[in-house]
């Protein structure tokens, strides 16, 4: 499979979001875990 330079930047901008929404995820569970001890 080819990927041209557009294809490459999508995906690694598809792969950061993804990235930066888990980790979104993480901090708010850890703080609302935090929250109830």
């Amino acid at each position: 499979m080819l990927f041209t330079s557009d294809t490459a930047h999508v995906a690694v901008k598809t792969v950061s979001s993804a990235l930066n929404m888990l980790f979104k995820g993480e901090l708010e569970y850890n703080t609302k875990n935090k929250g109830l001890k």
